[in-house]
């Protein structure tokens, strides 16, 4: 696991091979998961899978940190 949440770190999570079946698991648009990959998966939204993984995909402490100050 690198320093931040990743659409890859996800895939795996979630045992999808692709991001379409990605999409369809999260209920989002694929084009929302490419945005992810691209620009990264913004900080609000990796403190909430931080949740629903129970911890098992973890949010970037430094951005996570920085955002609830």
């Amino acid at each position: 696991m690198g320093l931040f949440m990743t659409v890859d770190e996800l895939r795996k999570f979630y045992g999808v091979s692709n991001n379409y079946q990605l999409a369809r698991r999260l209920r989002k648009g694929r084009t929302t998961i490419k945005q992810w990959e691209d620009s990264g998966i913004p900080i609000g939204v990796q403190a909430i899978f931080e949740l629903l993984t129970g911890g098992r995909v973890k949010a970037d402490r430094k951005l996570l940190y920085g955002f609830i100050k």
